[in-house]
This record gives C-alpha cells, structure tokens and sequence, in this order.
C-alpha cells in the first residue's frame, strides 16, 4: 500500500526541513544538497506519476528532470556529484547557484500546490492476506517445534 498524499508529504516536509537546516549558509557540505534534492525529486515523482519513488538517485533524477528544459540543472547536479565522490565527507563549497535556484523554486511549487491524495486500494485484502500469512507461519512454526520433541 502506498499513499501519494502521506509519501509527498514526507518528502517535501524532509527537503524543507534539510533545506532550513544545512543550505543556508554561504559555504554548504556537498552532501547537505542531496539531502535535499533527493526528497524533492521524490516529492515531484509522486506529484507527476502514481507509485512509489526509485531509489537510486540516478534513475529518480533522469526520470523527473527533463533532459532539455533542465540541460543546465542537470550538468550542474553531476559536477556536484563528481566533486562530491572526489572530496571528503565534510568538504564545503560556495553554494552551487543553479541547484539553489531550483530547490527554492520546488519548495515554492509544493508551498503552493499540496498533492491531491489519489484513491486508495481496499484495505481488507492487505489485511486478510496479512492474517492468513502470520497463520501459516505460526502454523508451521508449531509443526517444526513438535516435530523436534520426542
């Protein structure tokens, strides 16, 4: 089971809050913007298409991003990244002008529009098959600890 409305809200709750509280400075961790990025994208995902996120942040980044409209944006994430894997964990750097443009404006964007909670699957069905799981489990847990008495 997912729910659009309670994962948006998740992840533009977790880039405003990183965004708040590692991005506003004048030098910035490297790492600090994927802690962004990442939950914006996600959040954008969830606001474009049904289902849950990718993972990776290659796939999710390459199936949000527009290759043209966010040409710039795009080049701008990889060098980032490239630094990024190439200096230490708490290297810093002047923030990076194009991302900072682009996390403000996705903050905005969600401000503005909440996403409209999509109709949810029936429950009942995820709980019967739950019930009869943990019964077949328990069952067979039973049988294998009776067996080993003799």
């Amino acid at each position: 089971m997912f729910s659009n409305a309670r994962g948006w809200h998740h992840y533009a709750s977790m880039a405003k809050k990183n965004f708040r509280e590692h991005l506003q400075a004048d030098e910035v961790h490297y790492k600090k913007y994927l802690y962004v990025l990442r939950p914006l994208l996600a959040a954008r995902w969830i606001r474009t298409q049904p289902g849950v996120p990718p993972m990776r942040f290659a796939d999710l980044a390459q199936k949000t991003l527009d290759a043209v409209r966010d040409a710039a944006l795009i080049d701008e994430i990889n060098a980032l990244l490239e630094v990024k894997m190439r200096a230490g964990e708490a290297a810093t750097s002047p923030r990076w002008s194009g991302i900072h443009a682009f996390i403000a404006a996705e903050l905005a964007a969600n401000a503005a529009e909440p996403v409209t909670p999509l109709p949810q699957a029936e429950e009942s069905g995820l709980d019967a098959f739950l019930c009869e799981t943990v019964l077949r489990f328990d069952a067979a847990a039973s049988a294998s600890h009776e067996g080993g008495r003799a």
